[in-house]
């Protein structure tokens, strides 16, 4: 992952969970691989201008990020179940739903966290 094979690193992460389904860090750093996929797509999103084909862009870009926060949200939803009480799982999510907008989510979430 920290050389930019995500796809190679999501296969390997994927890998670990189908040998113990409960393993946080990769739980955590498979979702992680989605959250940085999806902030790679940022800086060319706040690098168009305002015409029609920009506008179109950012709005295919902006998409495929959400999609990718979401998956990486769901992925931390899913390990939640296994570990309910694990911080670290919860503040990466309240993290992604913070950055999604989702405030209600985003609430959620720091409920659980006692905040």
């Amino acid at each position: 992952m920290e050389q930019g094979n995500l796809e190679d690193a999501r296969a390997s992460y994927k890998k670990a969970l189908e040998i113990n389904p409960g393993y946080t860090n990769a739980q955590l750093n498979l979702s992680t691989t989605y959250v940085n996929e999806g902030n790679g797509l940022i800086d060319e999103m706040n690098s168009l201008g305002n015409s029609k084909k920009d506008i179109a862009r950012y709005d295919e870009l902006k998409e495929k990020k959400d999609n990718l926060f979401k998956e990486g949200a769901t992925v931390l939803e899913d390990a939640l179940k296994l570990n309910p009480d694990n911080q670290g799982i919860l503040t990466q999510l309240k993290n992604i739903y913070g950055a999604m907008g989702d405030n209600d989510n985003f609430l959620r979430v720091k409920k659980l966290l006692g905040e």
